[in-house]
Parts: structure tokens; sequence; C-alpha cells
């Protein structure tokens, strides 16, 4: 089933737990979310020491759009960070590493605006987002879809478990970690990516 799920550590003794679906895998709201969450904190109950029948919050769901799906992120009074600006990461849905990083950089187009007083500069956010994850969104968007095919993503799984070093470069791809000025695995097979993406309309 195409999605995600995490388990990380609050701090306060507590872990977060949760389970993701993509909505380009067709059936995608047939699926029980309550259920499933349930059957993965079940799944991961030993190794993380938890009991999944005594929660210590009610479960909730919403919607986290992704890939820089919403727009627009900047207007004569405002900017939109974090998963308002739908930056979580297609490739894993991860939000919270997007959301500082955003962040960071509405803080410093604002700053600027401030400083000279020039309201207009607030429309470099956009820019400074289209710079920093265009292409990459791009290229996560179009593998969201293809995963969206269960036989799609049942094939990947069997043939990338099989592999530590090809699981290692597709991680790093997955979580954004490629050395622009290395040429390696990953970095070859992202650029591959890139070019597929250019031509193929609307990724």
């Amino acid at each position: 089933m195409p999605g995600y799920g995490w388990i990380f550590p609050v701090g306060d003794g507590t872990v977060n737990i949760g389970v993701g679906l993509l909505s380009t895998f067709r059936d995608f709201k047939s699926v029980n979310t309550t259920h499933l969450l349930d059957a993965y904190a079940h799944m991961v109950a030993d190794r993380w020491e938890i009991d999944p029948d005594n929660p210590t919050m009610k479960a909730t769901s919403r919607r986290i759009p992704m890939g820089g799906s919403v727009g627009p992120k900047s207007g004569p009074t405002y900017l939109v960070i974090g998963d308002a600006a739908g930056s979580a990461n297609p490739f894993n849905g991860d939000g919270i590493d997007y959301a500082y990083e955003t962040a960071r950089m509405a803080a410093e187009v604002l700053t600027d605006a401030i400083r000279h007083n020039d309201p207009a500069a607030l429309q470099r956010y956009q820019m400074l987002i289209d710079d920093e994850y265009g292409q990459y969104f791009k290229v996560a968007r179009l593998f969201a879809r293809i995963i969206g095919r269960p036989v799609i993503m049942r094939e990947l799984s069997r043939v990338g478990m099989q592999s530590r070093t090809l699981m290692e470069w597709v991680v790093r791809i997955m979580a954004n970690l490629l050395h622009p000025d290395e040429i390696g695995p990953a970095e070859v097979a992202y650029k591959a990516a890139v070019a597929i993406v250019r031509l193929t309309p609307n990724a």
C-alpha cells in the first residue's frame, strides 16, 4: 500500500506514531486509516515498548498537501510556510525539516521588506522556494504518481530490499541528502530522474 509510517520519541517518554496514504493511490479513500494506524502501532509495539491499546490521546487525521501543491505562497501582506504552503516532501512525507527551512526563508524576506520599507520584496519568497525545491519536488511528485500503483510499488520494494547499496542511495534521494558537488550513484540517478521530469508534462 503506497504511503508512509512514522514513529519518533517526543521527549517525555511518549512517542508520536502515525500513518499516511498517498492520494495517488487509486483506492486510498476506501482505506480505514484508523484500522491502518492500529495495525501499524501493534506491529511496532514490542520494538518501541508501547501499549497501542492505551494511547495517551485520541488519534486525529488531516490532509497534508505536498510537493509545493499549495499556492500562492506570498501576497502583499503575507507569506505561507510549512504544511500550509504544501512543503512536505512527497518522497517520504517529511514536513518538519521543510517547515523550519521555509520559515527561515520567510524570515529573511520579511526582514528585508521591513528594513527597506518595501512590501514588494515579499514576492522574492516564491523565487526562493522555487530555487530551493522546485526541481526536487517535480521529481518527487512523479515518484508519488508511480508508486501510487500497488503493482509497481511491490516490485520496487522487492528489488530494493535485496540490495543495501541500492537502498542507501535511494534513501539519499528520498531524504534530499544529495551532494551537488559529488558524482555518486544517488546523484547520477537523480539527474536521470530530472531529465525524465523535463519530458513529462504536469510533473
